[in-house]
């Protein structure tokens, strides 16, 4: 990429535009405190690994995985100063004054319901613990920050995931105490409601998608009436409730339908992560980048609030020529752009976190991720064909996204002849692997056991292993195939870094010989822009010329196999062609990096 793609110069936070107006306080552009008063394995890693896998009652134990499990550990070890002296020192006065020196203007505070009516009978949590919460206003108050009180685990669980606390395998969602819950609604807004500084609560945090919309709605409409009736008005204070995995769309309708508009400063929560799954794994930098411009266009058709995000990228995004932190300056310009749109601003997950920079505001500040402005993406969407099929159905050709090319250049010469060597991206993100004889795709990564060579059918490949060619004959096959650049349609042979090529018996994909010939080690290579030569980045699909099924990787696990005749996301893959370096090739320039090494700092004692 060159200077267009590079992100400019640095700004503080702050400087966003602010869409706030007079029925509410300014629009949140701040941090989540993870891990203060709920614990999580990544913001809380220090007292997690203090505290982990050790041996207990001559068994080893699993280390904990929830505040629930690390708190059974605690208290069998008689250690709740631990915990303790992790509440008191994990944020500090010095974190609320170093926050607003970044230029943000709000934090959202996890917490779980033991902090505000302690825990429930037979539950190890340790609570009430509401001083701390206390202390969270004054120093926010202190430095000019917003809160937004956050009960991120409730009676029950929302969830039996840990950021709720409690990682439970046989959840059910009507295990969920939705009047307990309700009941540390009142108290927090009874005890708040006349702290200006408090401009948010929000009732849950990632309800589990199991629990059916209509009883999640109705609790939604009985916890706004709560805290409302407990004095928390609407002129001052947004209710915010998660859509968390549910279709913005239909959440929506259904309170709407519910409701019939008696509620005023309501607002939907989004947690748009980029890397967790395999949709998410399988993405370019250049998809990432699309996806949060069509996010921001989404956000201005309701109230929302990006409760939680994050500069992690699924696996495919990070092997780029960009690097990680160019890339992740390029996706946290992108999504603070794109927020911008949403009515109640953002959170940031979060503050601090030993995960990563990806995770860590801190540190992602501090290399300038987080302070860059987007620069001008280039203009990309569906072409007017200028007519239509018979059946009036507009046949456009798919082309390639321009900013795939300015992200990711494709190499010198990006047709695909012959004799080149590729690799083979599936669905998932992982590439297609040889190791002895088996053919799976196991890892995101590309390197020799990836490695294929395209070869022509009719090319001799025993003798020519080692660069000689058997006849005079095979020598003019192999200098015209390597000369022809492949096309919709033909035929090829790949052959792994083992000297051996894929074969298909059945419906098994593996690898034979290469002395092995005929249809059992052919594949006609379909591409999906159909007669079009084959290039980087193609998306192409392999049809085996002895069964005519098409080469397929499942979504259940890294097995390869040729199962069907019709070729659909399975069947896919995105081919990539290896670059072979060049003395007089310069590398892509990468994006600008800020000159200033440090978020500022405001003196503040302890």
């Amino acid at each position: 990429p060159g200077d267009e793609m590079a992100p400019s110069s640095p700004r503080p936070a702050a400087q966003e535009e602010d869409a706030s107006s007079p029925s509410r306080p300014a629009r949140w552009n701040g941090v989540n405190l993870g891990g203060w008063l709920l614990l999580e394995p990544g913001p809380s890693a220090a007292l997690f690994a203090l505290h982990g896998g050790a041996p207990h009652g001559g068994r080893s134990r699993r280390a904990p995985q929830c505040e629930w499990s690390l708190m059974q550990v605690l208290r069998e070890r008689g250690a709740l100063a631990d915990l303790e002296a992790h509440r008191a020192g994990h944020i500090t006065r010095r974190d609320f004054a170093d926050i607003a020196a970044c230029g943000l203007n709000a934090v959202r505070l996890p917490f779980g319901y033991w902090v505000v009516l302690g825990p429930e009978a037979g539950a190890p949590y340790a609570g009430p613990a509401l001083h701390y919460i206390d202390q969270a206003l004054d120093w926010a108050e202190e430095f000019g920050l917003q809160v937004l009180l956050d009960l991120h685990g409730a009676p029950g669980g929302e969830s039996g995931d840990p950021p709720c606390g409690h990682q439970q395998r046989g959840w059910h969602w009507s295990d969920w105490n939705f009047s307990r819950s309700l009941e540390a609604l009142r108290v927090l807004a009874k005890r708040y409601k006349d702290r200006k500084v408090v401009t948010g609560i929000e009732v849950c945090n990632e309800p589990s998608p199991s629990v059916p919309l209509p009883k999640l709605i109705d609790f939604y409409d009985r916890a706004v009436r709560v805290v409302r009736d407990a004095g928390m008005t609407a002129d001052r204070v947004a209710v915010v409730l998660p859509a968390f995995q549910r279709p913005l769309e239909r959440v929506a309708e259904l309170w709407n339908a519910v409701t019939q508009g008696c509620h005023d400063n309501v607002c939907f929560d989004l947690h748009p992560y980029h890397c967790f799954g395999d949709n998410w794994n399988a993405l370019t930098l250049a998809q990432h980048l699309r996806k949060v411009e069509r996010r921001a266009a989404a956000l201005r058709r309701f109230p929302v609030v990006i409760g939680e995000w994050s500069l992690a990228l699924g696996g495919v995004a990070k092997l780029g020529p960009l690097g990680d932190q160019s890339a992740r300056g390029l996706f946290g310009a992108a999504q603070r752009a794109a927020y911008k749109q949403a009515s109640h601003g953002w959170f940031f997950w979060t503050w601090k976190d030993a995960a990563g920079v990806e995770w860590d505001w801190r540190q992602s500040f501090a290399e300038g991720s987080l302070r860059a402005s987007l620069p001008r993406l280039p203009s990309w969407g569906p072409r007017d064909c200028g007519g239509g099929s018979p059946g009036g159905a507009c046949q456009v050709e798919e082309e390639e996204d321009p900013l795939e090319e300015l992200v990711s250049p494709s190499p010198p010469e990006p047709e695909v002849r012959y004799g080149d060597a590729v690799f083979l991206r599936t669905f998932r993100g992982k590439y297609l692997d040889v190791e002895d004889s088996s053919v799976r795709a196991r890892w995101i990564d590309k390197g020799q056991w990836q490695r294929v060579i395209v070869c022509h059918p009719e090319v001799d490949l025993e003798s020519n292993q080692g660069g000689v060619h058997s006849s005079a004959a095979d020598l003019a096959k192999a200098d015209a195939a390597s000369s022809r650049i492949i096309r919709d349609g033909e035929v090829v042979r790949l052959m792994a870094h083992t000297g051996r090529v894929l074969a298909v018996d059945g419906t098994r994909v593996s690898t034979a010989s290469s002395e092995e010939n005929g249809a059992l080690t052919e594949f006609v290579v379909r591409v999906r822009r159909a007669g079009a030569g084959l290039r980087h980045r193609s998306v192409v699909y392999l049809q085996s010329r002895a069964t005519d099924r098409f080469v397929d990787v499942s979504s259940d696990d890294d097995n390869v196999r040729a199962r069907w005749t019709d070729p659909g996301e399975w069947q896919g893959f995105a081919l990539e062609k290896e670059e072979t370096p060049s003395p007089t090739s310069p590398s892509p320039p990468s994006p600008a990096s800020p000159a200033s090494p440090s978020p500022p700092r405001t003196p503040a004692p302890r």
